[in-house]
């Protein structure tokens, strides 16, 4: 496999998604990574400069189901089998809280190697990127014999007006969460590339992700507070800083740690 030219460190990645129209993040889930060799060749013949890809250390079956969650958030069908009669699974379909995450999950996460990868990349010169994604989803469903739509997930452009919203701290959607015209890249970012969302995430949400209390009140108050960080623009340095952080630095351990 080769490597892509990786220019940003996963801080300044995630940074650079917080204040460019031209990011996007394209996550390749397990499903599809046998294939990520075309996936990149996909990306630059599109004309999109890729500027940190790295993997994301998953480690848990709950962990994968959470990443599914955290990308799809605000979406409807994450609590429903809306999608299962288009694509079944083998053992039928799943049951309990967060169902179709569960199928999404069964979907995208085929594979030994199970840990997705996160690509960050530059579309301001790619203007076929969303055109030919269909393109390349049928291509990787040929090659990996799973649905394309589990192999992939790019974020949407962001326009400037999205942007400056999100900036502002009005990032998340009047219904919570965010709609699937937002997409906004800088929480995907920070979902995938953050160490401490990536620990949360292997935590099962600090134990309240396991079967017994999934969907529970518990759960979703801290859900909440996970996904609102997620959404949140970053801090402004502290009064009296020089110089803030670093371009490498992440910003301090969220509210959502213990």
């Amino acid at each position: 496999m080769k490597a892509p030219p990786t220019t940003l460190s996963a801080a300044s990645a995630i940074s650079y998604c917080a204040t460019s129209p031209a990011a996007v993040v394209l996550t390749v889930w397990p499903s599809g990574c046998e294939s990520l060799d075309r996936v990149y060749d996909w990306l630059e013949s599109s004309g999109a400069r890729i500027l940190h890809s790295s993997t994301v250390p998953l480690s848990t079956p709950i962990s994968e189901l959470l990443s599914i969650m955290a990308l799809y958030d605000g979406e409807d069908w994450l609590e429903s089998n809306c999608w299962y009669a288009e694509q079944p699974l083998p053992d039928g379909p799943p049951s309990g809280p967060y169902a179709g995450a569960q199928w999404k999950r069964a979907l995208c996460f085929r594979n030994a190697d199970r840990q997705p990868q996160a690509v960050v990349v530059d579309a301001s010169a790619a203007s076929s990127l969303w055109r030919s994604k269909y393109t390349i989803r049928s291509e990787l469903a040929r090659a990996s014999g799973n649905p394309g739509n589990s192999c992939i997930h790019l974020t949407d452009e962001q326009d400037e007006a999205t942007l400056a919203r999100y900036r502002e701290g009005g990032g998340r959607s009047l219904a919570g969460g965010m709609a699937c015209d937002d997409s906004y890249a800088y929480a995907c970012a920070r979902a995938l590339l953050h160490p401490a969302s990536v620990k949360w995430l292997n935590s099962g949400a600090n134990g309240l992700a396991e079967p017994a209390q999934l969907g529970g009140d518990e759960f979703r108050a801290a859900w909440s507070r996970y996904t609102s960080w997620l959404q949140a623009p970053p801090r402004p340095p502290a009064l009296g800083s020089c110089h803030g952080r670093a371009p490498n630095e992440f910003d301090e351990a969220p509210s959502f740690m213990p």
